[in-house]
């Protein structure tokens, strides 16, 4: 290496010195490097430290949310906090209910709160909260005991305990594949939705509060092995005093018949049927709103029982969901309305144990198609149709219209039944005519007018072809059985019109309702009533026995009666 000199000094090259720019770099490199390696250190400290905090997160988290529950408490199996995160999970989350502890009413295999990082960015601290996997199991004791506690069950502290086990608000909640079960006895199948998948977000009101419903959500459901809903919607989890939502549904093909054992206990028996609908839901502190856009039954078959033994829960029940139906007509908060509501081949009946001999009346191959339901009356008057077979043999075709009135019930009905084989009503003839029939159709037409308390209309019953004895089917019954069958067929053939082989008579059941508050679900069975058996059955009693016009008066008499109050 060769130097050069400048006046007596000699000169040091350039590359021969260390540079003061590499000595800061090299100084910052090692500053940066050792305090990675301490925040490494540090990350991987908590890490593993969090794994020794296990269990007093778990007892600490425990105490916490039953601190909050009213009538119930969680036992927790495992707790684990990540501290790098702030990572908090639940493991083997039980819910109890206190009066009745077995078995647990929830278990959730897996729960877990997170800071939900995209609300930072908004400068809020608010957690994300998952529920994986979680199975609910309710039995009729948990519900019984539920009915007696003075508490509502919205009321037991739930939204408060998730908080409790977590110290930021939650924004975000998820289920991930829940499970639900009913059981009420032993005997019957349980109700099950499974696939339970549920995401709300922006609990918080964080976006959009000033919207009415500002958090989304959807969720999607299997409903007892073979149906499906789904439910897309927006709500105010905040909104006092309680929770407000509206949202949209669609439920396909469910099985029917897997309430029939909680039904039955309304005296109601169901068989078969599927049911799709779609619409929309609105619950809230200020409106209750049900939006039925379309709704079809398919294939079901329904019984209603009447028994001596709950006569008198019938009509208090009869009465009840009068008072109701009527509470919610016109009521500004509450809309009620169905834009469209078919049953296809389908079956009805009505079986009465009250009677001796008991009878069944019943409609099959029926289709009902309801349209235009509403609870106020500025929305019209709905429509309703009927198609079926009465008895199974006569042709049914019922139309008729009515109107969520302000002034009491309001509606117009037509019925015409045609060539029903009369042999097939012999338990009803048995039990209020004391008589049978072998052989004959029955026909009946009416027109029945309810408005501002008054009812206006006629049953006009007929009978052809009758033959009330007949040797082979009266054979085994005793002799004054007979002769009256004899003396009834006789009166029969007397009182036929020669030209259409027809006996008909015409029951008039113009007259005031029994009460100017009764509902129009109950001015509809009075009717019912009244056109059937008070009606129907004397003018059948009138056509075949020449002494009965007398009696005719009276039980027309009867008739109007049950729709007139006596006078005073």
């Amino acid at each position: 290496m060769s130097t050069r000199t400048t006046s007596g000094f000699s000169e040091i090259p350039r590359d021969a010195a260390p540079s003061s720019s590499s000595s800061s770099a090299y100084r910052r490199h090692r500053l940066l490097f050792w305090v990675g390696g301490i925040f490494a250190a540090l990350i991987v400290a908590l890490f593993i430290a969090s794994f020794f905090l296990d269990e007093m997160i778990r007892v600490r988290t425990q105490v916490a949310m039953n601190q909050k529950l009213k009538g119930y408490h969680v036992a927790l199996a495992h707790a684990h906090l990540q501290l790098v995160g702030g990572i908090l999970t639940l493991n083997g989350l039980k819910v109890i209910q206190q009066a009745h502890p077995h078995p647990a009413i929830a278990d959730v295999r897996m729960m877990r709160f997170h800071i939900q990082v995209k609300e930072l960015f908004s400068r809020r601290v608010v957690a994300d909260v998952l529920l994986s996997h979680p199975r609910v199991h309710i039995d009729q004791t948990h519900l019984v005991a539920e009915k007696k506690d003075k508490v509502p069950l919205r009321q037991k502290g739930w939204q408060d305990a998730l908080e409790a086990a977590y110290p930021f608000k939650i924004n975000r909640f998820t289920i991930d594949d829940g499970d639900v079960v009913y059981i009420q006895d032993a005997v019957n199948p349980p109700l099950h939705l499974a696939k339970i998948n549920f995401t709300t977000d922006n609990i918080r009101n964080i976006h959009a509060p000033n919207n009415v419903y500002p958090s989304k959500f959807h969720a999607n459901v299997v409903i007892f092995g073979t149906g499906r809903a789904t439910i897309d919607g927006h709500a105010n989890f905040l909104e006092e005093p309680f929770p407000g939502a509206r949202t949209q549904y669609t439920i396909e093909n469910v099985p029917l018949s897997t309430f029939d054992p909680q039904i039955r206990q309304m005296n109601v028996a169901v068989s078969g049927g599927r049911l799709s609908s779609n619409g929309l839901l609105e619950y809230s502190p200020k409106v209750t709103r049900v939006q039925v856009d379309n709704a079809i039954v398919d294939g079901v078959a329904l019984g209603y029982l009447h028994a001596p033994s709950t006569r008198q829960a019938e009509a208090r029940r009869v009465k009840e969901t009068g008072k109701q139906i009527e509470k919610q007509n016109n009521r500004p908060a509450v809309d009620i309305s169905v834009g469209e509501f078919d049953i296809t081949h389908s079956s009805f009946s009505f079986t009465d144990k009250t009677t001796n001999p008991n009878y069944r009346l019943f409609f099959s191959d029926a289709d009902i198609a309801l349209k235009n339901l509403s609870n106020h009356q500025q929305q019209g008057r709905a429509d309703l149709t009927l198609r079926g077979k009465f008895m199974g043999s006569g042709d049914t075709n019922v139309s008729g219209d009515f109107l969520a009135s302000q002034h009491g019930p309001a509606f117009d009905l037509n019925v015409a039944i045609q060539n029903t084989d009369l042999p097939s009503m012999n338990d009803i003839l048995r039990a209020y005519g004391r008589f049978d029939v072998a052989a004959g159709q029955f026909s009946v037409f009416s027109e029945v007018s309810i408005k501002d308390g008054y009812i206006n209309g006629y049953v006009k019953p007929m009978f052809s072809n009758l033959e009330v004895y007949n040797y082979q089917k009266d054979k085994n019954t005793g002799v004054r059985h007979q002769a009256r069958e004899l003396v009834i067929g006789g009166a029969s053939h007397l009182f036929k019109n020669s030209s259409t082989r027809q006996v008909a008579t015409e029951v008039d059941l113009t007259g005031k309702l029994t009460s100017p508050g009764v509902s129009t679900w109950q001015a509809f069975m009075q009717v019912l009533h009244n056109a059937f058996i008070e009606a129907i059955l004397p003018g059948f009693d009138r056509a075949v026995r020449p002494n009965a016009a007398t009696d005719t008066s009276a039980q027309a008499h009867r008739a109007r009666s049950a729709l007139i109050p006596p006078s005073t």
